[in-house]
């Protein structure tokens, strides 16, 4: 009986979610709304685990689909959320109505991972994006700048979703996320190929891609940190999981098509990215530019268009997350005492080791330096690339590790130099996060099969391989 309610779990602790964070809200108690917040994400992560181990495959009302693609992104999510929450909680001027926002946010992010038709994919990422430009605009009037340029760019994404659900619905009227096949010759292969460029395009601008990410480091930058560690770590995660859901189940029968495409927008995102971050002198922005090469990383296993491929890419996302989170959670604290610059980043590794350290260990695993986990990430991404007779994307990502080496270094150098000053005492929510983040790049790092076990399983499943 028990196991039978399990999968019902998930959407359930939406629904508490929310009720939860709307008492609170009228009860104006911080501590209540990071309690109740905090237990429900994680209701949300102990049985999506639960169901992963159990290895479930369950459609809940025909709206969502629970299985092992799904649970792994509701498990990763959950956490992600929950990192950003303490992070909010620690340094929100107005925690109680960004933990609301949080919460809804929290849905879409849920709907998107388990949805069973493309219009559920178009709402989550509405809920998603909808909710995220008003957490920018919480610390006062300095942010609106960010704010709308966000908004913009979400609002070009969903236009083009749109028009993209348009051109499909005459071959799909459910709009369900299963193959589309035009049966209507060249004119109906050529809507469908229309459709996906539109949701490339689309997806490009929420998951930071070039040429559509120019308006990115300026929403970075110009967002609270702790909101910039969730729109690197968890929005443009999310739009690269609707990309895979409709790329490899919906369209996929056009992937020889588009897969030079993906390549080539890949190695263009990496070297933008890479680039531009060589040149920066603010830490937050270079983690921006780092953030837009990343998501170049992660496109080099979705343009394989295999198996092998997609389980790289999922591998891959996973550690981002981790890393990226990290690393803003670190730029948070190091803000509150003033300190931006690659510069004023000098000497800390005697003003706090723990602190420096982790930076260290964080930078080094997203440059893919072993035995962290993003080497093991990339590693998995450059042979799904070889293995898929794409030598010269797996010759473009190393080049790119290696120029990020370059800026990663700088930092690292600086933070080691003997310049000393007054030691600094990381509070105990950012040494959590960090902490949290640490131990799952160094543990997965030098044990990675438990989480490629975990992608590789979630490919097949999407993929409706045995």
């Amino acid at each position: 009986m028990l196991e039978s309610a399990i999968p019902f779990l998930v959407p359930a602790s939406l629904a508490a979610l929310v009720i939860s964070a709307l008492a609170c809200i009228f009860l104006k108690s911080r501590k209540a709304e990071a309690v109740a917040s905090t237990v429900l994400f994680a209701l949300i992560l102990i049985s999506s685990a639960y169901m992963i181990a159990a290895n479930y495959d369950v459609q809940i009302l025909g709206i969502f689909h629970v299985y092992a693609f799904s649970l792994l992104f509701a498990l990763l999510f959950s956490i992600a959320m929950m990192l950003v929450n303490i992070l909010a909680y620690a340094y929100s001027k107005d925690y109680l109505n960004l933990s609301l926002l949080l919460s809804f946010s929290m849905v879409g992010l849920l709907v998107v991972a388990m949805a069973n038709s493309i219009l559920s994919i178009f709402l989550g990422l509405e809920l998603v994006a909808i909710t995220t430009s008003f957490m920018i605009l919480f610390e006062g009037r300095h942010r609106v700048e960010a704010a709308v340029k966000f908004f913009i760019m979400s609002s070009i994404s969903i236009s083009l979703f749109s028009f993209a659900l348009a051109m499909l619905l005459p071959y799909s009227p459910q709009l369900a996320l299963t193959a589309v096949m035009p049966n209507s010759g060249i004119s109906g292969a050529y809507f469908a190929l229309a459709a996906l460029a539109l949701l490339v395009v689309a997806f490009g601008f929420d998951s930071a891609l070039f040429p559509f990410n120019l308006w990115v480091p300026d929403v970075y930058e110009g967002a609270p940190t702790y909101i910039t560690a969730l729109l690197a770590g968890v929005n443009k995660k999310l739009a690269f999981v609707a990309l895979i859901e409709v790329f490899f189940v919906v369209l996929f029968a056009y992937s020889s098509t588009f897969s030079g495409i993906f390549a080539l927008l890949a190695i263009l995102t990496m070297f933008f990215g890479n680039l531009l971050a060589l040149v920066q002198k603010s830490v937050k922005r270079m983690f921006a530019y780092s953030s837009i090469s990343q998501a170049g990383y992660i496109l080099i296993g979705i343009s394989t268009a295999t198996q092998a491929g997609l389980g790289a890419t999922l591998f891959y996302i996973v550690a981002h997350t981790f890393m990226i989170i990290g690393a803003f959670a670190i730029v948070l604290w190091l803000e509150s005492s003033n300190i931006r610059n690659i510069d004023e980043y000098s000497g800390l590794g005697s003003r706090n080791g723990f602190i420096a350290a982790s930076l260290a260990v964080l930078m080094l695993s997203m440059a893919g330096i072993p035995p962290l986990i993003g080497f093991a990430g990339k590693f998995l991404l450059f042979s799904s690339a070889l293995s898929a007779g794409m030598p010269i994307l797996a010759v473009m990502g190393i080049i790119n590790s290696f120029i990020s080496i370059y800026y990663y270094s700088k930092v690292i150098n600086s933070m080691y130099s003997r310049k000393q000053g007054k030691r600094l005492r990381a509070g105990p929510y950012i040494a959590a996060v960090v902490l949290v983040c640490v131990l799952v790049v160094v543990l997965f790092g030098i044990f990675p099969q438990p989480l490629i076990t975990i992608a590789s399983n979630a490919s097949h499943a999407l993929l409706g391989l045995p």
